[in-house]
């Protein structure tokens, strides 16, 4: 419910950021509306697309230019083709100068294409692109015979209810009434400039970050006037909503504080200093022209800039050949044709989640087993790992029991006997993977699995059975005397917890928590023992030392400010070095 109500506010917001119902700005749209109201036009454009990345280590940046081009017919409100072509040439000789060998070089010749062609058709809901726009995003398109693939979701298609109220002018008079009531209490700092036919809007992502605040400061403040006329348009729409969640609708200015809002934005505005939008249209009797820019910095590790242009000229007559050789899919059979199936496994050892770091090595099932990385898992029982590249063979050997695998084959050595596997070792992404029942058994442990609703959880043990239920309930009260401590630490009341905690579980689990609170409450040594660790852990991540906890050295609210720029900006720099070792 509330992912609804944010996604409605997030847009009415952004409209009122953008000065969406002042006289410039309408004029805007009334000029807008004309053009969408031709009965066909042909588009032309070029952007642009310019990256600097800097290394955080070496200070080195890598300029990446990819310049677009793009041609294009429109008829009607719901049928348009366009054939955007994309110049890979320049960031092609960038990431071959980085060529370690000739081996490299003759992958990246052959993997990275000098330019990539998309064509994409719209036919009213249903939007067809071409295939090998998807050439490295799948090997699952491989199979498909046809040219093109038609990608449409019916379930979320508007009803031609919705389509018919959206282009009628109900809907413009009903969201100007909106603006006018969300907006009537905001100072509007942003707008279009206007000369003749040419409208010109220029922000700069201090502007933009400053005027969501007062509109949102706005639209809250106005709350009451503003969710009760959204609602008239939503049901107007068809959106739907119960009646328990337009209660929760109309109540969700309760939830507000614009405190936390301004000082996450302000924190937002810090990191993306010196960034900004433009946009220069000018609209004409048979044509009309943009220009467009964006200028996004991140902390000064990474930039990314676009500029460009595009003209659309009108022309009646046009017409728009769409394809036949048309593979039809829904959004759900695309997504599981170009994205690998993502097994998310929880692996345990005696009721303990365990940590893989390494993105490359988290646990698989393969072919209903569950698999792991040798190396990754085993050395944190205790075992050691041993790779033979050239048998292809992996030892895994603990105390006095001594496992060899070969990869592909389903027999392993077991202390010098020969036993048959089920699943044979594999090698994933450089990684080699075995069987974790059959290793972890034959070092004396238990396996168990519980496919627990679409996310798996691999227990591996060797206690009891039921010191491991009893484990695992421990550490599950454990991690709910944590949350309810940290919502008090935060300031939170007992009626906000409580109302939270219903918002989030139900049934067992919402009794379960609803039980650590009431320990909490009725023991207050309890409660700081949880708010002390959580403390500590907070300043293990901060990085300051634990000990130094007097009242002269608590921080400062300006040296916290710099912590969490401190830990943005390393975020910044992990997102650096990802991107130089794609170059690399």
């Amino acid at each position: 419910m509330k992912k609804k109500i944010l996604t409605i506010l997030l847009v009415l917001v952004a409209a009122i950021t953008l000065g969406a119902c002042s006289a410039n700005t309408t004029s805007y749209l009334d000029a807008a509306e004309k053009v969408g109201n031709w009965k066909g036009a042909k588009v032309s454009g070029k952007l642009d697309y310019n990256i600097e990345v800097k290394d955080p280590e070496s200070k080195e940046t890598i300029k990446i230019d990819i310049p677009v081009t793009m041609t294009g017919e429109q008829v009607g409100k719901d049928k348009a083709h366009v054939l955007v072509n994309m110049d890979f040439s320049k960031f092609k000789e960038i990431i071959a100068k980085k060529a370690q060998s000739e081996e490299d070089l003759t992958s990246i010749n052959k993997d990275v294409p000098d330019n990539i062609k998309m064509d994409i058709f719209v036919n009213g809901n249903e939007v067809i692109l071409s295939k090998d726009i998807f050439a490295i995003a799948g090997n699952g398109l491989k199979d498909i015979k046809e040219d093109y693939i038609s990608v449409a979701d019916e379930a979320n298609v508007l009803s031609p209810e919705a389509i018919k109220y959206f282009n009628s002018e109900e809907f413009k008079a009903d969201l100007l009434k909106l603006m006018n009531i969300a907006f009537k209490d905001v100072k509007q700092g942003i707008d279009y400039k206007v000369e003749g036919n040419t409208y010109t809007l220029n922000a700069t992502s201090d502007q933009i970050i400053d005027e969501l605040i007062k509109a949102s400061d706005g639209v809250m403040k106005n709350w009451d006037a503003v969710s009760t006329n959204l609602l008239t348009i939503i049901d107007k729409v068809g959106f739907p909503l119960t009646d328990e969640e337009k209660k929760d609708f109309k109540e969700f200015n309760k939830d507000y504080k614009a405190e936390d809002l301004k000082k996450a934005a302000n924190e937002f505005k810090e990191n993306i200093k010196g960034s900004s939008i433009s946009e220069k249209t000018t609209f004409g009797e048979n044509k009309y022209t943009q220009e467009i820019g964006l200028k996004l910095n991140f902390t000064d590790i990474i930039k990314v800039s676009v500029n460009g242009n595009v003209e659309t000229v009108k022309d009646e007559n046009v017409k728009i050949n769409f394809p036949t050789s048309v593979k039809k899919l829904t959004t759900e059979e695309y997504m599981n044709l170009v994205m690998p199936k993502m097994d998310i496994v929880t692996v345990r050892v005696n009721g303990e989640d365990i940590t893989f770091e390494d993105a490359d090595a988290l646990p698989k099932i393969i072919n209903d087993r569950t698999m792991l990385a040798a190396r990754t898992f085993y050395e944190k029982i205790g075992a050691k790992v041993d790779w033979n590249g050239k048998d292809k063979t992996v030892t895994v050997t603990k105390d006095n029991d001594k496992i060899i695998l070969t990869v592909g084959a389903n027999k392993a050595l077991v202390n010098g006997k020969e036993v048959k596997l089920d699943s044979p070792a594999t090698i994933i992404n450089d990684k080699t993977y075995i069987p974790v029942r059959f290793v972890s058994e034959a070092f004396g442990y238990k396996v168990k699995y519980d496919a627990n609703q679409g996310m798996p959880t691999v227990d591996i043990f060797n206690i009891t059975e039921k010191e491991l239920a009893d484990k695992l309930v421990e550490i599950e009260k454990e991690d709910n005397y944590k949350m309810i401590a940290s919502m008090k630490s935060a300031g939170q009341k007992d009626e906000e917890i409580v109302k939270t905690i219903k918002d989030i579980y139900e049934g067992e689990e919402l009794e379960k928590v609803l039980a650590a609170k009431a320990d909490l409450d009725k023991d207050p040594e309890l409660l700081k023992k949880y708010q002390d660790q959580i403390k500590e852990e907070m300043e293990d991540v901060l990085g300051k030392d634990s000990k130094e906890d007097t009242a002269e050295n608590k921080e400062t609210k300006e040296v916290k400010d710099e912590k969490i720029a401190d830990k943005t900006e390393k975020t910044a720099e992990k997102a650096a070095k990802v991107l130089f070792s794609v170059i690399k």
